[in-house]
């Protein structure tokens, strides 16, 4: 990083993108030294984890009754002994549907940052560790059931689109963490943090 504490916005966010490796750790460092840039900062830091790579067509979005029909073209294709055939045993995650308006009031609603409330929509969140009280909050924010909203928690975490495809092998959307991990690596200020923490209670 080689910038100053009176760089301009523009630069710290250029310096960030072109950071070799911009994981939570390297958020937290720019966050710390530039705290005026926070919210910049994070949300660049989600766009740069979900963004495709620019030489793939970026994806279609799709709604949830979208995603659901073609699910249904794929398994008609689909031998019933294929063990995809029988998978539709999952819920079409309520955070996906919301638009980036909602998205962020919700974030703000929650008392989070926006990349705390990303990775819990993206399941990197273990949810087994998730407290009650706040799958509770964010189920009655999104208008489902705890129950409805656990079952898309509990699904395999996602990835972002141009790592899926450009996988040589199996792909892997990475290790999930634990909530007290992602409470200490999601750009949450110490009164956050201890509002999160104080959920386990």
């Amino acid at each position: 990083m080689k910038t100053t504490h009176d760089t301009g916005e523009r630069d710290v966010l250029h310096a960030f993108s072109i950071e070799p490796n911009r994981d939570a750790e390297i958020l937290a460092v720019y966050v710390e030294q530039y705290p005026q840039y926070r919210e910049a900062l994070i949300d660049l830091s989600i766009e740069l984890l979900t963004a495709p790579n620019l030489d793939e067509k970026p994806p279609k979005i799709v709604s949830s009754d979208s995603a659901g029909r073609a699910w249904s073209r794929f398994q008609s294709l689909l031998s019933p002994a294929d063990p995809a055939f029988a998978t539709k045993n999952f819920a079409i995650n309520p955070l996906l549907d919301l638009s980036d308006q909602r998205f962020r009031e919700i974030a703000k609603e929650l008392n989070v940052t926006r990349l705390f409330l990303t990775r819990l929509r993206d399941s990197v969140i273990q949810a087994s560790t998730l407290p009650e009280r706040l799958v509770s909050q964010v189920a009655q924010l999104v208008g489902v059931g705890v129950d409805t909203l656990n079952t898309a928690l509990h699904a395999s975490p996602s990835m972002p689109t141009g790592q899926r495809f450009k996988s040589d092998g199996k792909p892997s959307a990475g290790k999930q963490m634990t909530f007290d991990e992602a409470i200490e690596n999601s750009g949450l200020s110490e009164e956050q943090k201890s509002a999160l923490k104080a959920m386990k209670g």
